[in-house]
């Protein structure tokens, strides 16, 4: 038998300890009906539960903003009756009257006087029309806006400020004129553009020396004049002058060659130039001592046609509006409601300045109260539309919050049922721990009968 470790008592203390926990803290969720009560009972479940309980928390208080709210709108719309019916309806009934000439001048500055005065009371309500201090009828909330806005402008057509290279693909023909000596007549020869694509002879030569071929190359809008050696001893290009016809899209019908784009390496650049412009007497004196064909690549100038086009351009503009009442109706950012304001003054309304002294007056001013009482009619149904919208905003919150406090409670909340069977265990455990370390207690007792 061993005195200095009573195992049995250690063990049987040890069972009481963890059945006193236990029972503690089956009795902490009793007394405060909840599972979790500090964050060591459930981690997860207790970050999720203070989500649930903010949301909750915020839907609460944004119902009561929806149903102020609902109020301001109902103050405004009430205001914008009162205009409506019966000051608005009284004007239009003293302009039927005033439009009748059975009446004399002196009835209608009578009725005007009637008329001033309702007019004061239309403003007298939309500016005195107001809830916790806002102001709802006078265009106090205004502020800017910064919209976006396209539009189409029409660009006239123009011709470019510097003459460009000629689409050759525009042009109908090119003529061609020939000198072969100073003197002699000249020769010309009108040839298609089509028919240059693949190269074309000038036939008969116009003289007994020189023969050409011509080509037109549609890609870099070039012409190509070759004169071929001919059984002589020499080659010549002796073209005084290309011109291009029936040219569409351009500032000019008929176009001379411009510039020189390449030539024989043999030629001299200045008896080359006489090939350009229309001076058809210039005689080229190309070099003729070269024993390969001579050829010259001109191209043509001209100022091109851009025809009328519709742009459209987007731009931002700053407008003035009246600056919405934004209400919190949701427990997160971004879950409003805008609400925007009537302005019920006479000026807005377009019934500042109505004169009844006269049939005439009195005829216009129908037609500007019929429009202003649509107006209001209108300001009167938005409002009704804002509060039906934040009824039905209302009624989903409530279920919203109902939904996440059953959620939370199930969470949260602690079973009392189970936590109630939880505690009588642990009593029971923790009594029959009691009774067991006090026999093992005993059992160190014994050891003084081996002593005797």
């Amino acid at each position: 038998m061993i005195i200095t470790h009573n195992l049995s008592a250690l063990n049987s203390l040890k069972k009481m300890n963890k059945n006193n926990k236990a029972t503690s803290a089956a009795m902490e969720k009793l007394s405060s009906g909840l599972r979790i009560n500090k964050a060591a009972d459930d981690a997860a479940g207790l970050a999720i539960s203070e989500k649930m309980r903010a949301q909750i928390r915020g839907l609460h208080k944004a119902q009561q903003n929806i149903q102020d709210g609902i109020s301001l709108i109902q103050t405004a719309e009430g205001g914008l009756g009162s205009i409506q019916n019966p000051l608005l309806q009284r004007l239009r009934e003293l302009a039927i009257q005033a439009a009748n000439d059975t009446l004399t001048d002196a009835d209608r500055e009578h009725i005007q006087k009637e008329i001033d005065q309702i007019k004061q009371g239309i403003n007298a309500i939309a500016n005195n029309t107001e809830f916790n201090g806002i102001k709802l009828l006078n265009g106090a909330k205004t502020g800017t806006k910064t919209i976006t806005v396209t539009k189409d402008i029409i660009v006239p057509g123009y011709y470019e400020t510097t003459p460009t290279v000629v689409d050759l693909s525009k042009a109908t023909s090119i003529t061609i004129f020939e000198l072969s000596n100073p003197g002699n007549s000249k020769y010309e020869k009108t040839f298609n553009i089509s028919d240059l694509v693949s190269g074309q002879r000038w036939e008969p030569y116009p003289s007994s020396q020189e023969e050409y071929i011509f080509s037109v190359d549609l890609v870099n809008n070039t012409f190509t004049t070759t004169a071929l050696k001919n059984g002589y001893s020499y080659s010549g290009n002796t073209v005084t002058g290309v011109r291009i016809n029936g040219l569409n899209e351009y500032e000019d019908v008929e176009v001379w060659a411009s510039a020189i784009v390449s030539h024989s390496a043999g030629t001299v650049k200045e008896n080359l130039d006489a090939i350009l412009g229309s001076n058809l007497s210039d005689f080229p004196l190309f070099d003729w001592s070269t024993p390969h064909d001579t050829f010259i690549t001109v191209e043509f100038h001209s100022r091109k046609y851009i025809p009328e086009s519709i742009t459209t351009i987007t731009e931002t503009i700053v407008v003035d509006v009246a600056e919405p009442l934004i209400l919190q109706t949701g427990a997160n950012q971004g879950d409003t409601f805008e609400v925007e304001l009537a302005d019920g003054r006479t000026t807005t309304l377009g019934i500042d300045n109505l004169d009844y002294t006269t049939r005439l007056g009195a005829v216009d001013a129908l037609a500007k109260i019929d429009a202003a009482i649509a107006n209001v009619s209108a300001q009167r149904s938005k409002f009704g539309s804002y509060q039906n919208r934040l009824e039905h905003t209302h009624n989903n919150s409530t279920n919203y919050a109902i939904n996440l406090a059953a959620a939370e409670s199930r969470i949260r909340d602690a079973d009392i049922a189970k936590e109630s069977m939880e505690m009588v265990k642990s009593q029971i455990l923790t009594q029959a721990s009691q009774g067991m370390l006090n026999r093992a207690n005993q059992q160190q007792k014994n050891v003084l009968g081996l002593l005797r």
